[in-house]
């Protein structure tokens, strides 16, 4: 018995060996098969302490799928070699050096690699200040000296839940939106040294942040351009300051009809927040220009064109829109023109229709309760109504443009009384008047057409102006906006000094904040100016044509400024652009030896320069002759410019509907076409280009022709552009018209690809008026509107 029960303990003590042997073996093949996985969907397998860092810090959602093999490279931040292996998010590499220690793989520095040039000139990846909103947690907003970048809200959350410092680095941008170059859609983002956050709305959350496909940016085949960088404007600086209003707190909130934003200061300019981007879905806008804020803090911002009024919180979260039809009564009205808007003490919404020539109330949710007026000059009509502000007792006051004149009304739309001002002609591009009323009545009026700050008491008698044309403290340039504080402070949007100017009552000036443009790197819009004109010579440096600032700036091939050359006028080396004529362009066009032309439109001329800008000579006035330009029958002086490889320069002369050839010291050649619509002719020849065969592309309202150097017809194609060049290989790169895209075309016309949509995002365009590119197949495009040259990889 003893010896079946030792047997029996032997037996089982038998059975337990090989059970165990066989978890372990089991155990041991389940290690070995995920210490090497196979992704069959990119067909790469990841191994060893690869997959240890991809299984334990996020796998596939942080990382995507392995693009490559593991393979020793030289990393182009330290030029030492590791063994790498490179995801669709990310590079891992092993450093040797730390083995043994959480730091033995570490992501490669994409963010960096991939920003390299952008880190010195684009403006949304300098340093910033401070932004910090006091109504929001502390704790949800981070500044970050190391680097000089804010890092706030769900971006700050991401990174703290994955990693923070040790896996992404520091951020190295602020936010702002790109367009992705796999998808062509556009996504706020913020750069970091490893890695570029994106916010993806259409997705639930956690998945509502990922990562950027930095890998496949890198390491893939591109099929499109890739955006590089920017200078000029950028998402974090306003341009045009339109809209001004101040809420309880002394909050101010400006609008920026340049990018269809609005930023948020404190009363001393500090920046707390910004929202809105170029668009049609909730919280976008295609265009704005007034603004109002109510007693609880929501803010109210027409947005032209749509005929509709979107409603945010105070931190720029949206909450609603509505549009014609209201949510109560329909009522029908017309917000393509100019949508003043104010807010009465009860939360409701009144909204100046300068179209319908109307006044529009709301609740504070969009519901339709009244509207009064109709076109005319009489107590209680209108003509084109500008401007609202409401006072204390709810009272309503309306700024006409055609009338000359201020109306008060009560909250019902019943006529109380007017203000007549000063009869002058009605400029668009000046804007006209705004108001705003102090907590006793008085009634500030900022009169764009005069540069004045008008201030009157509540029985209409003036107490004080100030202002004047200028760019000094206390002058203006175009005050589009006025608003006060509780304290009775003045704050005015400055439109053309790119400025918020802020005053006590009585108008002695306090401070100011913005962008001053006409300097170094700086476009000025002024209008439709902006950089308007771009040409690269052999070296990779780029040459803008400023139209705003009436000059040509230099940069090198990263973007980083040299010089500038020009002034307005009619002399030597000035230039001359109006935005009241169809001169907005300073078109240039670089020779084999250096030598640059510009095509000074507003003075009918060519002048030429050296590489260092020193003016050399000049030729041309206005004139149908051979050698003169820009007839009288169709305005406008010589638009497009090119030099052949003989140095011979080619000109499009749009207001002659021609082309004329001269040598490099003006002498004219000869000329061909003439306005019409068959073969050969033109109807505005916008611009020209030259392959290295010497045929010219000429771009005309309706098509692109090819011609040879002599002016012979060869073919046509496309649908017109803005503006065209060739590239080394005698490809051609087309700026759209009105549709923010550029066109890649064969020698002989044949369509390649595109790239681009309108919007003020990186990657997208308003009004492209120029491109070029250089040796090294680098486009640069002048965005116009978005006042801005962007830089593109071609390969």
């Amino acid at each position: 018995m003893l010896r079946f029960l030792a047997n029996k303990r032997i037996s089982l003590f038998i059975i337990i060996c090989i059970i165990f042997s066989l978890f372990s073996l089991s155990f041991q093949r389940v290690y070995a098969a995920e210490s090497s996985r196979y992704f069959p969907d990119t067909d790469k397998t990841v191994s060893g302490k690869f997959l240890d860092y991809w299984n334990n810090n996020g796998g596939l959602p942080v990382y995507g799928y392995p693009i490559t093999n593991a393979q020793v490279e030289i990393d182009p931040e330290t030029n030492k070699s590791f063994l790498i292996q490179w995801f669709e998010r990310a590079r891992f590499e092993l450093h040797p050096e730390f083995a043994g220690t959480r730091f033995e793989v570490l992501l490669g520095l994409l963010g960096k690699d991939l920003r390299r040039e952008a880190l010195a000139v684009d403006p949304d990846f300098f340093p910033a200040g401070k932004i910090f909103d006091p109504s929001r947690p502390k704790e949800q907003q981070w500044y970050l000296p190391e680097t000089g970048h804010n890092l706030r809200f769900g971006f700050l959350q991401y990174w703290l839940d994955n990693g923070g410092l040790e896996r992404f680095g520091y951020p190295i941008s602020e936010e702002h939106p790109e367009t992705d170059p796999e998808t062509g859609k556009v996504y706020i983002s913020q750069w970091f040294e490893r890695a570029r956050f994106e916010y993806h709305p259409e997705n639930k959350a956690p998945y509502d942040i990922l990562l950027g496909l930095l890998g496949n940016q890198i390491k893939a085949p591109k099929t499109k351009a890739e955006f590089m960088w920017k200078i000029g404007g950028g998402f974090n600086r306003f341009f045009s300051p339109g809209g001004i209003a101040v809420d309880t707190q002394d909050n101010v909130y400006i609008t920026d009809q340049l990018s269809k934003r609005v930023f948020k200061y404190d009363s001393i300019g500090l920046i707390q927040a910004k929202w809105g981007l170029e668009g049609d879905h909730n919280g976008q806008f295609n265009a704005v220009a007034a603004i109002a804020a109510d007693q609880k803090g929501n803010i109210f911002v027409p947005a032209i064109g749509s005929s509709t009024i979107a409603k945010f919180d105070s931190f720029g979260n949206f909450l609603l829109k509505w549009t014609d039809l209201g949510t109560g009564t329909p009522v029908s009205y017309d917000l393509s023109g100019q949508a003043g808007i104010a807010t009465d003490s009860l939360g409701n919404v009144y909204v100046a229709d300068s179209i319908g020539n109307s006044i529009l109330k709301f609740d504070g949710n969009g519901k339709f309760l009244l509207k009064w007026g109709t076109y005319g000059s009489g107590n209680g009509q209108l003509n084109m109504p500008w401007s609202l502000a409401i006072d204390k007792q709810d009272r309503v006051y309306v700024a006409e443009i055609y009338n000359h004149r201020v109306q008060k009304f009560d909250n019902n739309g019943l006529y109380l009384s007017k203000l007549d001002l000063e009869s002058r002609p009605f400029d668009r591009t000046n804007s006209a008047y705004s108001l705003a009323v102090s907590q006793v009545g008085e009634l500030y009026i900022a009169d764009g057409a005069t540069n004045r700050i008008l201030k009157y008491d509540d029985k209409g008698q003036l107490l004080k102006s100030w202002g004047a044309q200028g760019g000094q403290n206390g002058q203006f340039n175009a005050p589009t906006g006025i608003a006060l504080d509780s304290k009775g402070n003045v704050y005015v949007s400055d439109l053309y000094n790119y400025r918020v100017q802020k005053f006590d009552s009585n108008g002695n000036f306090l401070l100011k904040w913005g962008n001053a443009l006409n300097g170094d790197g700086q476009f000025n819009p002024d209008f439709i100016g902006g950089p308007t004109g771009i040409a690269v010579n052999r070296q990779g440096n780029i040459y803008v044509g400023d139209a705003g600032n009436h000059s040509i700036q230099k940069f090198d091939y990263a973007g980083r400024f040299l010089f500038s050359f020009g002034s307005k006028g009619t002399g030597a080396g000035q230039f001359d652009y109006d935005p009241g004529t169809p001169c907005t362009r300073l078109s240039i066009a670089i020779d084999p030896l250096g030598y640059i032309y510009v095509a000074d439109c507003g003075n009918y001329r060519i002048q030429k320069f050296d590489s260092a800008g020193n003016f050399l000579l000049m030729w041309g006035k206005q004139g149908t002759a051979d050698g003169e330009f820009g007839g009288i029958i169709y305005p406008g002086g010589p638009y497009g410019i090119a030099v052949d490889s003989k140095g011979n320069v080619y000109v499009a002369d749009r207001g002659n509907a021609r082309i004329q050839v001269f040598d490099s010291n003006g002498h004219f050649l000869y000329k061909w076409g003439n306005a019409g619509l068959q073969n050969g002719e033109f109807a505005y020849p916008y611009s020209i280009s030259i392959d290295s065969a010497d045929n010219v592309f000429v771009t005309d309202d309706l098509r692109i022709q090819k011609f040879d150097s002599k002016g012979h017809f060869l073919t046509k194609f496309g649908n017109g552009g803005n503006s065209i060049t060739v590239d080394s290989k005698g490809n051609l790169y087309v700026a759209g018209t009105s549709n923010g895209r550029i066109w890649k075309f064969d020698n002989d016309g044949h369509f390649l690809l595109d790239w681009g949509s309108e919007g003020s995002a990186d990657g997208q365009f308003s009004l492209p008026e120029a491109i070029a590119v250089d040796n090294f197949d680098n486009a640069y495009i002048a965005d116009t509107r978005n006042n801005r040259i962007q830089k593109f990889s071609l390969h």
